[in-house]
């Protein structure tokens, strides 16, 4: 089994799958040795399966450049409707009629913009798409969203042009989910509606960041999205039911195979009718797959233990779903069936009120010691919270599934128990969101692989079956982890990530003695930003909560765009802005200077003594950043005037690595610039396909001419800059982190 899990997973890791094919040929010369030929197939079995599920979901993408295509479709998901922008999920139909590049797509995620039209799931769509391939930006610990997309068979994605036709199809079960979408927010407030969908459908799209919020330091993220938990539960009435209908039979001495099967088949159709109308995702195909093998098992002639069970589930499944590997939410699931098992095996079998209550408190406890060191190597954090939230809220969730379809049915015809579930789903919030404002139980850390060991061997330690006194002097193995820190620079050196960002900026500079953040990222015309998305993950990674100096180079949107969500999740010491009028606490950057950790940081002026007369480019903040041997420059979206002015005002210093101005725009990035500040390398922050043309070829061929390397972000993804005392030197992600499925 482990070596068929190597196999699956070497491929997970290939940077691409021709690497993934030496792979399955070594394990077949290795199965040419006696001692290794059961080990040497079974990888080679792995890397097979792995390998021709890549081949064919890569045969499905779109890879062409962006292009107009018109193509009916079929709206297949519960549209997301934000802010004046649907976002659909199309599958193409009539697929013979089209051009032979988009001929094997499958799904397409389509954004359209504007209110002359709705959406719901089952309309038959004639329209004009943009199509573009299916790339995301690629970060630093930010979610790989070109792996979800292909392990989602989503090949394409763009936005809606035109929509030349649109009806409804004839009803269908598929609707069924639109139906009750639409009458969830029809009857019930929107507190109400959110977390039904949520519970029922599984869509989470509308759950705000304050309440994802909630149940991150709760621990309860788990019960609001249907997960393993919720099929498990409906299993479990599948189960109580086919019993009650097994009583008859019973007592007529009615006896047979089929009948000894009816409470697992009943569990079974009864937990898959409840995936399909939460939506049939990935995760709850897992679950119901898992339920599958365990309740099958029991089905057979010799019994399997609950181990063997445990180990068929996770061969089936990562063999029909090969990029699980890579997801946390299989080996937290696997693990916590994992600990369960255990438990039961290692606990009398609870009898009474008494007994089951505390068998639930020890279940809980050896859930939260045994799943933090997965919860603090995925997710940064653990929440002391969990065990008695949990403890109160699994229960309570139970009976709500159990009881949900037949109080859905009453509140077709009594407004007072809509009001009562209301009432209730608003108290259950209220009482998470009083639980989450309780100081000191959830606990973010950013530890290393040392201290994960450490971790990991502490939690094992706590549940081997020791006198209680032993256990309590573990506790200390676990202080030096919540007090970990990343490791620290050397004196004199910095890092810096320029983030992909799209169409925008942000730029972190890291040093010894403090971190600074040079612009937010863009902020989108519907609301939101990329900077939950693109910065905040690497900055909870390193256990960043607190910025000692932040610039907004301007007020530009595609700067400053992310400052409203940067300043709900961190603190920041000094705070400079090109335009500070609208920014709270911010201070013109014009000449100041200061040192952090042997780095020197300057504010070079680029504009004359009445800034007002600029534009809002012109008005950006010019940042250098230097050590002894590498030096970095930021010009914001300087154009040729200001970077005109900038050198007529003395700054003529060369410059190690320069990041283009106004993201390689034609009129910034001069010749005169150039040549002289003479950059080692220049860098281009600019989405991939911007309807700008960002970098303008004008600005290519100036480089080219001058041989100055250039590496541009839509291409690189983050580029990591690294200033030491022996060299200075920049790396593209999307090269170190490259995965078979990762755009060239």
């Amino acid at each position: 089994m482990i070596a068929y899990l190597l196999g699956i997973i070497g491929v997970a890791f290939a940077p691409s799958l021709s690497w993934a094919w030496w792979g399955v040929l070594v394990g077949l010369l290795f199965a040419c040795l006696k001692p290794l030929r059961k080990m040497a197939l079974l990888f080679a079995c792995g890397g097979l399966i792995a390998s021709l599920y890549g081949h064919w979901q890569l045969a499905h993408r779109f890879e062409l450049p962006p292009r107009d295509v018109e193509l009916a479709a079929e709206v297949v998901g519960l549209p997301d409707y934000r802010a004046g922008q649907y976002s659909l999920l199309l599958r193409p139909s009539h697929t013979s009629t089209l051009p032979s590049a988009v001929r094997p797509l499958r799904l397409i995620k389509a954004s359209y913009y504007g209110n002359d039209h709705s959406f719901a799931v089952g309309d038959q769509l004639q329209l004009i798409v943009r199509l573009k391939s299916p790339q995301g930006l690629s970060n630093p610990a930010a979610f790989d969203l070109e792996r979800y997309y292909l392990s989602q068979g989503i090949d394409a994605r763009g936005y809606i042009r035109q929509v030349i036709d649109q009806h409804s199809a004839a009803p269908s079960l598929m609707q069924a989910r639109q139906y009750l979408a639409d009458w969830f927010d029809q009857i019930f407030s929107e507190t109400g509606s959110v977390t039904l969908r949520a519970l029922v459908l599984g869509d989470r799209s509308r759950l705000t960041s304050a309440q994802w919020d909630t149940l991150r330091v709760t621990g309860t993220a788990h019960l609001f999205v249907v997960s393993g938990l919720h099929v498990a539960i409906i299993a479990a009435l599948g189960w109580w039911l086919g019993r009650l209908l097994q009583l008859p039979a019973l007592m007529l001495r009615l006896q047979g195979s089929c009948l000894r099967m009816l409470p697992g088949l009943i569990a079974l159709c009864i937990a898959g009718v409840y995936a399909w109308m939460s939506g049939w995702g990935i995760p709850v195909q897992r679950a119901w797959l898992m339920l599958a093998v365990f309740i099958a098992g029991g089905w057979l002639l010799q019994p399997l233990s609950g181990w063997q069970r445990w180990r068929m589930a996770l061969l089936v499944i990562v063999s029909l779903h090969p990029l699980s590997v890579l997801e946390a939410g299989l080996w937290l699931s696997f693990a916590a069936v994992a600990l369960i098992l255990w438990l039961w095996q290692c606990s009398a079998q609870p009898g009474g009120i008494a007994g089951k209550l505390g068998f639930g408190v020890k279940l809980q406890l050896v859930l939260f010691i045994g799943m933090m060191p997965l919860m603090v190597s995925l997710f940064n954090q653990f929440s002391l919270l969990s065990v008695p939230v949990n403890l109160v809220a699994v229960p309570l969730l139970t009976l709500l599934l159990w009881f949900l379809p037949a109080l859905l049915m009453v509140c077709m015809f009594s407004g007072d128990i809509v009001l009562l579930v209301d009432e209730s789903i608003a108290g259950i919030w209220g009482l998470l969101s009083w639980c989450a404002e309780v100081p000191g139980l959830h606990t973010e850390v950013s530890v290393s692989f040392g201290y994960l060991v450490l971790l990991a061997l502490a939690a094992v330690l706590l549940l081997l079956p020791m006198p209680m006194l032993q256990r309590f002097m573990i506790f200390p193995m676990l202080a030096p982890v919540l007090s970990a820190q990343n490791p620290q620079l050397d004196e004199g050196a910095f890092t810096a990530w320029i983030f992909d960002v799209g169409q925008g900026q942000a730029v972190l500079i890291e040093t010894a003695g403090g971190a600074l953040l040079y612009d937010t990222g863009p902020g989108y015309p519907g609301g939101g930003a990329a900077f939950p998305f693109a910065i905040q993950p690497l900055l909870d990674m390193q256990g960043i909560r607190h910025l000692d100096a932040l610039v907004v180079s301007h007020g530009d949107s595609d700067h400053a765009g992310g400052y409203d969500a940067l300043s709900n999740n961190l603190t920041v010491g000094r705070f400079y802005a090109g335009e500070p009028t609208p920014l709270p606490g911010a201070v013109q950057c014009s000449q100041q200077q200061w040192q952090w950790g042997g780095v020197l940081f300057r504010f070079q002026r680029a504009f004359v003594q009445r800034p007002d007369t600029l534009s809002s480019n012109n008005r950006s903040c010019v940042l250098r950043v230097e050590n002894d041997r590498c030096s970095l420059l930021l010009t914001g979206d300087l154009d040729a005037s200001g970077e005109y002015r900038l050198l007529s005002g003395g700054y003529r210093l060369p410059v190690t690595w320069l990041v283009a101005g106004h993201h390689g725009s034609r009129d910034s990035t001069t010749g005169a610039l150039l040549d002289w500040l003479q950059p080692d390398k220049v860098l281009i922050s600019a989405g991939r396909n911007n309807r700008f043309g960002h970098p303008h070829a004008a600005v290519v061929s100036r480089l080219g001419v001058r041989g100055i390397p250039w590496m541009q972000t839509a291409e690189a993804g983050a580029i990591k800059l690294v200033a030491d005392s022996e060299h200075c030197s920049a790396e593209a992600y999307r090269r170190t982190k490259k995965r078979y499925w990762t755009a060239s």
